[in-house]
């Protein structure tokens, strides 16, 4: 039976929603309050190359394979190259940057040892507890600091693994090959990833209400609404509307994050590679730096060399000091090379992306408590985002499928 489906948001998650009701035979309306969609997803085309607004990939499965297929985009995939990923660990590049003893520790973790959170540890201390305090430092602090734009003592384990099972009666592998799914890696496409935004708003357009420059100032606008709705706006949005209505013990912290893409004439590292991920206490303030022109094809004009640093919210302590002039010094640490960039494009989200932390596992249960309630008064709203089931764009696509 046709629904009438309202989404609240028109960013990415907005969209991929909408595409999955399209795909269902509903009937659709997204409401968007700005003037344009995708949210953070973007792509600028400079001068030098491409520049990435935020996500500079998406991984590859079955089910976006035929999303890209029905919207008419071909994915970009990555060079054999870029396979090779780096940290920075006693100021020197490596590959597995752990003893043989702590990787064997590493795999009886994975494959044996009981997976159990204890909602009083952070990531830091459960993982230093799980898999000691070298595989903690050296790999897993470096690749969640990357992803999740800040340090593992702000992040909490069963607000990341929110689908695994960890009471003690499972391990890390089972609970890896029980939610795994057949993936073909990271893929762009050919102008960036904003051609994915504008492939799908053109793919909607003719088949969906798209009501841009609308908002909702309150909850009671949305619970209103005549059929099912899915809130796909923002943490950050969503609290501004929760807040004259329901009164938290705590609130979910929002992060900022800079992405500065930087193009030069020389590479970061003498071999092609992914990136690099950097790790506390290690002398770089950066989280992490993608080596864009060694990923993909296609993302620099003559012949220069493009990256993409990651940062948290710096306190900057020197008047002098910037962002940019930060990132050159810790480029300087790891190539060794004064090399002053072609161009320089930064882009600061204030409050945009959630702290997996234990606020935010509060908060989802509280949103989860909210849908059953209003399921028992006959109204089906619920609430999806990279606050919910997932950071990356495929947890976000997989969430809104169902």
């Amino acid at each position: 039976m046709k629904e009438n489906i309202h989404i609240v948001g028109g960013g990415i998650t907005g969209l991929f929603m909408a595409y999955h009701q399209v795909k269902k035979g509903n009937s659709v309306t997204l409401y968007e309050e700005k003037d344009t969609l995708g949210g953070v997803i973007g792509t600028l085309n400079k001068p030098e190359g491409l520049v990435e607004l935020a996500a500079n990939g998406i991984l590859l499965t079955d089910d976006i394979k035929s999303m890209l297929d029905e919207i008419g985009l071909s994915p970009v995939f990555p060079k054999k190259a870029s396979k090779r990923r780096y940290f920075w660990n006693n100021q020197k590049l490596s590959q597995f940057p752990i003893s043989i003893l702590a990787g064997t520790k590493l795999l009886y973790s994975i494959f044996l040892k009981k997976l159990k959170f204890d909602p009083n540890l952070n990531f830091e201390n459960w993982g230093d507890q799980m898999f000691g305090p070298s595989v903690t430092k050296n790999i897993i602090e470096p690749a969640l600091g990357g992803i999740y734009g800040t340090r593992l003592s702000e992040l909490q384990p069963e607000t990341i693994f929110s689908k695994w099972d960890g009471r003690g009666n499972s391990t890390i592998f089972k609970e890896i090959k029980k939610n795994k799914k057949k993936t073909y890696g990271t893929v762009s496409f050919p102008n960036g990833m904003g051609d994915l935004v504008t492939h799908l708003v053109s793919y909607l357009a003719t088949k969906i209400t798209i009501k841009t420059g609308f908002s909702f100032s309150n909850l009671k606008e949305i619970q209103n609404l005549n059929g099912s709705v899915k809130i796909c706006i923002s943490l950050k949005k969503l609290l501004s509307i929760l807040d004259s209505e329901i009164k938290f013990e705590t609130k979910p912290n929002l992060l900022t994050i800079s992405t500065i893409t930087r193009f030069g004439e020389t590479k970061l590292t003498k071999k092609p590679c992914f990136g690099i991920l950097f790790g506390k206490n290690e002398g770089v303030q950066a989280l992490g730096v993608l080596c864009n022109s060694d990923i993909f094809d296609g993302r620099v004009q003559n012949q220069l060399h493009s990256e993409t640093w990651i940062y948290p919210d710096i306190k900057v302590k020197n008047g002098n000091d910037t962002i940019e002039s930060i990132l050159e010094r810790d480029r300087y640490l790891i190539s060794k090379k004064m090399d002053p960039p072609t161009a320089v494009y930064r882009r600061t989200w204030e409050g945009v992306f959630p702290a997996y932390d234990a606020n935010l596992y509060k908060f989802n249960q509280v949103l989860d408590q909210l849908e059953l309630n209003w399921s028992s008064q006959g109204k089906n709203i619920r609430f999806y985002g990279n606050y919910r089931k997932g950071i990356g764009l495929r947890s976000i696509f997989e969430s809104t499928m169902f």
